[in-house]
């Protein structure tokens, strides 16, 4: 029977909204979240394509929403019933990662060992270290789709990692990443499963690429000058500082300065501060809470760079 893939659509103001946890420093924007669910549908597509003719079974596959937390969250969180598969981003410093249910490898297993349904007896939850060897192809077509869609991003492997690799996962667990839940069903049974990239791999593929709202992925990569810039930057860190107001004080003043004295500033509580990166100007915005901390909302991008002389900088 032909697959079908069965792409949710929630109504105006119904479904599940994108999550933002409290502790994240930065979120990525709606358009960078726009950009990487419209490759995971591109995805889900092709998945459906690779697992009808690998299966030859009906399969449907919905996407239900999209993420934002740290990459540790799903590298260490240890729910019963749910399998890792680390995929590599070489060249690049960091991995992505496929997240199963037992149900839906179950499901393959049977489906790969023709086993009837009626002489399963009764599982648990774990997969055994032979069941994996053998959903080790399945996890391929998945591996290969993602190729396929991610193709505009600056070239990242994303293979299956060695089980027993020397890079360790555990490092990379303070990326900010996004996780695309979505459901599959094969012959009626299935489970969901997520598709968790860092978010710097979706923000690098939509400013190579270019991609507006209503267009499509081009089938040729990004020019080899980008694509060796974001290859040598994507996982280095820079420092930011929020610059709230400028002070001058005398000196005078300042040796007389004792616990309890308030020194006004010249903004409003409400104004417009800037975001140095490394001492340079490049972002405006207004002072926010959340979840119980100071952050900043970017009002403006870009503002460019200004000279680091002025009081804020000493």
């Amino acid at each position: 029977m032909p697959a079908q893939l069965n792409i949710v659509q929630p109504p105006d103001g119904a479904g599940d909204p994108v999550t933002s946890p409290e502790h994240l420093a930065i979120q990525a924007s709606p358009d960078i979240v726009e950009f990487a669910e419209r490759v995971h549908l591109a995805f889900l597509e092709a998945l459906r394509s690779k697992l009808t003719v690998a299966l030859g079974s009906e399969t449907r596959a919905s996407f239900i929403r999209t993420e934002q937390s740290f990459m540790a969250r799903y590298l260490t969180d240890a729910e019963p019933g749910i399998h890792n598969i680390l995929l590599s981003l070489e060249p690049l410093a960091g991995c992505a990662l496929l997240r199963f249910s037992s149900e839906l490898l179950f499901k393959v297993l049977d489906i790969l060992l023709a086993s009837p349904a009626a002489a399963v007896g009764p599982r648990g939850e774990s997969v055994t270290e032979i069941e994996f060897h053998v959903l080790r192809g399945f996890f391929q077509i998945f591996s290969d789709a993602l190729k396929e869609t991610w193709r505009s991003t600056p070239p990242v492997a994303l293979t299956l990692m060695p089980e027993h690799s020397e890079e360790s996962p555990a490092g990379y667990g303070d990326a900010h990443s996004l996780a695309m839940k979505s459901m599959i069903e094969i012959d009626g049974a299935g489970g969901a499963f997520y598709v968790v990239v860092p978010a710097y791999l979706a923000r690098l593929s939509a400013k190579v690429s270019g991609i507006g709202a209503d267009e499509t992925m081009p089938a040729e990569g990004a020019s080899p000058t980008l694509t060796r810039i974001a290859d040598a930057l994507g996982s280095a860190k820079v420092d930011i500082d929020a610059v709230l107001s400028n002070l001058t004080i005398r000196i005078g003043d300042l040796l007389e300065l004792a616990p309890g004295q308030i020194l006004l500033a010249e903004k409003t509580a409400d104004s417009i501060f800037e975001c140095l990166v490394n001492k340079s100007t490049r972002f405006e915005g207004e002072l926010v809470s959340a979840g119980g901390r100071y952050g900043f909302q970017l009002s403006r991008v870009g503002v460019g760079d200004k000279a680091a002389g002025s009081p804020a900088d000493k």
